[in-house]
């Protein structure tokens, strides 16, 4: 074998809490952390010289400079191999969106050179790897549903969720994630939130769903809370913005009733995407070891 394709999910965030700020300059946080059905396309192929990325999106940029290209590195520096990778990223998950695309495709170039290479790493040491360049990669090799905590890069799987659908609303702007954690008043953030919610099920990941991040983020753009309103205006069960936005999803129990509320929502400028929350990851066929299922499981951890 001397390529793969895989198909890179996006994220959501249902609970973001902000606990403190840390002596190394990130943030303490707690998160619970969800895969849906928005996928980038990224090819990973061996041959040639040195690490290659192209990207079908002006957005992101090609080379060194992205994400991929660094998941390519740090994996084949720890694999101490010297071959040469191609990287073709097709983008579908907005950039800059609270969506963790990047991260998503930076998991996948790290899953695909395992295999490719034959390393069998495992979910923590791929995680480890996954840290030193993004505090969401190591979420997508547990996911497809986790709890995060540490600046991000601790992860527990969970079970996955009931099936349901989430409207994924864009405002076509970006948000800096820097930005939006270094202005968060940490007086008024909810700590220890993410870890009251009792069982997974819909109507308590609805009743427990916030994000710290959300206030400051729509400080600066209102536009995140009329696409709140708009998604509750829909019969949304529950809405929420993802990570440090600007994306915004409303959840729904069918996917008639997203689909629905989308097409209604046709018309007022926004990116829109229906997507399945997904009950199993896309990657796990490349993933060795079992998942220990966390406090909201009942399997004892491995």
């Amino acid at each position: 074998m001397k390529s793969i394709v895989l198909q890179s999910p996006a994220k959501i965030n249902l609970c973001l809490s902000v606990l403190a700020r840390r002596p190394d300059g990130y943030h303490e946080v707690e998160m619970i952390m969800q895969m849906v059905g928005l996928y980038d396309e990224v090819s990973v192929s061996l041959g040639g010289e040195g690490i290659s990325v192209n990207c079908d999106s002006n957005a992101v940029p090609s080379g060194e400079r992205n994400i991929a290209w660094k998941a390519a590195s740090e994996l084949l520096n720890a694999a101490g191999s010297s071959e040469g990778c191609s990287i073709s990223i097709k983008k579908c998950i907005p950039t800059a969106a609270g969506l963790a695309g990047g991260s998503s495709n930076a998991a996948a170039v790290m899953l695909a050179l395992d295999r490719l290479l034959g390393l069998d790493f495992s979910r923590d040491r791929l995680a480890f790897l996954g840290a030193k360049i993004g505090m969401d990669v190591p979420f997508f090799f547990f996911g497809p549903t986790a709890f995060a905590h540490g600046r991000g890069e601790l992860v527990e799987p969970l079970p996955p969720l009931p099936e349901c659908w989430v409207l994924l609303v864009n405002p076509g702007f970006e948000t800096s994630t820097a930005w939006a954690y270094n202005n968060v008043n940490l007086r008024l953030t909810k700590k220890g939130f993410c870890t009251k919610i009792p069982r997974l099920t819909v109507r308590n990941i609805v009743n427990g769903l916030h994000n710290d991040l959300e206030t400051v983020t729509a400080a600066a753009h209102s536009e995140i809370f009329r696409m709140k309103e708009a998604l509750l205006a829909q019969k949304a069960l529950g809405a929420c913005m993802s990570g440090s936005g600007p994306t915004v999803f409303g959840i729904f129990e069918t996917e008639t009733d997203c689909r629905t509320a989308a097409v209604h929502l046709t018309g007022e400028g926004w990116r829109l995407f229906p997507a399945k929350v997904l009950t199993e990851s896309p990657f796990g066929e490349l993933l060795m070891g079992d998942r220990a299922l966390s406090r909201w499981g009942n399997a004892p951890p491995a």
